[in-house]
């Protein structure tokens, strides 16, 4: 059996940054400014395997490799009020399930591995409901709970990009720039 390392190794074309992942190029804003830390492009792997968009599944932005973690990221510049659920849940199923694809292809064992899925999205500035600024810490929003109790991935994180940054440096000591 092969591990995470085949992965990096075959895809090493696709790495990349969070800068990088997190662009909005609908609007010409990255969400992260972070270019330290490396992470795999997995919607250009996706977008390679598929070039016909007609029939290309969707994905999630970036995949971020922590020993046995691998964190499945979705960036989105928008208030989590305007987020498209079913968007972000067809991301983390189509996702992971071309994820899984590769790994069966890398002979890799994907039970060896806890997958996590985080949907980052901006801060919210004006002063409106909790929720349409997903003030609500810890709770599971996009109608993704249910993916975590079915034992889908291990843990989801839906919280703004501040959130995220102080996270990222509380679990890994390391100070990522968003």
């Amino acid at each position: 059996m092969a591990n995470i390392e085949r992965f990096k190794q075959e895809y090493q074309e696709y790495k990349s940054t969070f800068k990088t992942t997190s662009f909005d190029s609908d609007n010409g804003i990255y969400l992260c400014y972070d270019e330290t830390q490396e992470v795999i492009d997995f919607d250009s792997i996706v977008e390679t395997k598929f070039p016909d968009s007609n029939i290309r599944p969707k994905s999630f932005d970036a995949i971020y490799i922590y020993n046995k973690l691998i964190f499945c990221i979705e960036f989105k510049n928008q208030k989590p009020s305007d987020i498209n659920n079913s968007e972000v849940q067809g991301k983390l199923v189509n996702g992971k399930d071309e994820l899984i694809k590769i790994f069966q292809n890398l002979n890799i064992q994907k039970d060896d591995y806890s997958f996590v899925y985080c949907v980052v999205y901006k801060v919210c500035k004006e002063p409106i409901s909790r929720y349409k600024c997903g003030i609500d810490k810890n709770k599971i929003l996009f109608g993704l709970d249910n993916y975590k109790k079915s034992g889908f991935v291990k843990e989801i994180y839906t919280q703004n990009v501040n959130f995220f940054t102080k996270e990222f440096k509380k679990h890994f000591r390391k100070e990522l720039m968003c």
